[in-house]
């Protein structure tokens, strides 16, 4: 049985070590500048030391994940920086384009700026081989319908690329001209017989065929063939195509010579490399040509040679008329 006298002295010599340790560890940090809030402070200070590299690590995982966004919202302005300098150099591209369509507008003798262009970018071609087909961003909201034709600033110079076959309210299709059944009235520049030019077939969009040739009509290698227009015929269809707008060149002659005859013809357009096009929304007179001017051309002088049908086009004057037709063009699908 232990004493009672002598648990309450273990107890004092307890009680009395604690208070000097306490007191000496209170020395302790006052002597090296620590807290002075008594042993209170003291034990703060200690675990606010013992917590310490709990909060660096803590801090540490912020600041890793703050600097991760920041690289996120650098890489993002990145890639929207190179967005808008590619966006800046497909500008720059077009502006040759542009450049052509300008002059192409701004002829006096074609007239079209008077026959309302819409400019519109190709947006999709088709899949296949010959490009039949493009997608344009401009529709009927836009005053596009279909069987209005449509010119190109691409390839040798401007010219006819085809007709609106689906016009939707902000989108429209064209078919160009190489497809099988797409036609047109055309004429050799300075000539008055009307014939037809209408696609060689599937699987090529750089050759077309002046058709219907009589043997007394000369064709020859390098002429400009094109529209010609409404006849003047009043009784006649309107033609799809004002007169004078430039198809192609003639690459060379089957049968030359003979009754039906062929003229082979490149589009002076690029058809595959098509980014911009204008479409024709309104027809003047019917798309007949111009009525002639005393002492003038039918259409003026320079028609070929002022940027319609680009650097290799001859000098030879556009009629772009058909008073002086002598024959007409045969029946085909699609003529117009």
């Amino acid at each position: 049985m232990i004493d009672p006298a002598a648990r309450r002295r273990r107890r004092l010599i307890l009680a009395a070590l604690v208070a000097v340790s306490l007191v000496l560890i209170t020395a302790g940090f006052g002597a090296s500048g620590g807290s002075s809030g008594g042993p209170v402070g003291a034990l703060g200070e200690g675990a606010s030391k013992i917590a310490k590299p709990v909060r660096d690590l803590v801090r540490w995982f912020g600041d890793t994940i703050d600097a991760k966004g920041d690289v996120e919202d650098l890489r993002r302005e990145a890639a929207r920086l190179r967005e808008q300098n590619g966006d800046l150099r497909a500008r720059e591209n077009r502006l040759p384009q542009i450049r052509r369509l300008l002059q192409f507008d701004q002829d006096a003798a074609l007239r079209i700026s008077s026959m309302e262009p819409v400019t519109a970018s190709v947006v999709g071609q088709s899949p296949t081989a010959w490009a039949s087909t493009i997608r344009i961003d401009k529709g009927t909201t836009d005053g596009i319908e279909v069987d209005q034709p449509v010119v190109g600033p691409q390839g040798a110079g401007a010219g006819l690329v085809g007709f609106v076959t689906t016009a939707r309210a902000s989108s429209s299709v064209v078919t160009m001209l190489p497809t099988p059944g797409q036609s047109i009235g055309a004429k050799l520049e300075g000539r008055g017989t009307v014939l037809t030019v209408q696609g060689a077939g599937a699987g090529t969009s750089t050759d077309l065929e002046l058709q219907y040739a009589p043997s007394s009509v000369s064709i020859r290698r390098g002429a400009l063939v094109v529209t010609s227009g409404t006849n003047v015929d009043p009784n006649a269809p309107e033609s799809k195509a004002p007169p004078g707008i430039p198809i192609g060149r003639i690459t060379r002659v089957s049968k030359a010579g003979e009754d039906g005859q062929i003229g082979h013809l490149r589009p002076l357009v690029d058809l595959r490399a098509l980014e911009l096009v204008q479409v024709l929304t309104k027809r003047v007179d019917g798309n007949r040509a111009a009525p002639r001017t005393s002492g003038s051309s039918t259409s003026g002088s320079g028609t070929s040679g002022s940027g319609t049908s680009g650097a290799n086009t001859s000098t030879t004057t556009t009629t772009g008329s058909a008073p002086a037709q002598t024959g007409t063009a045969a029946p085909s699908n699609g003529t117009g």
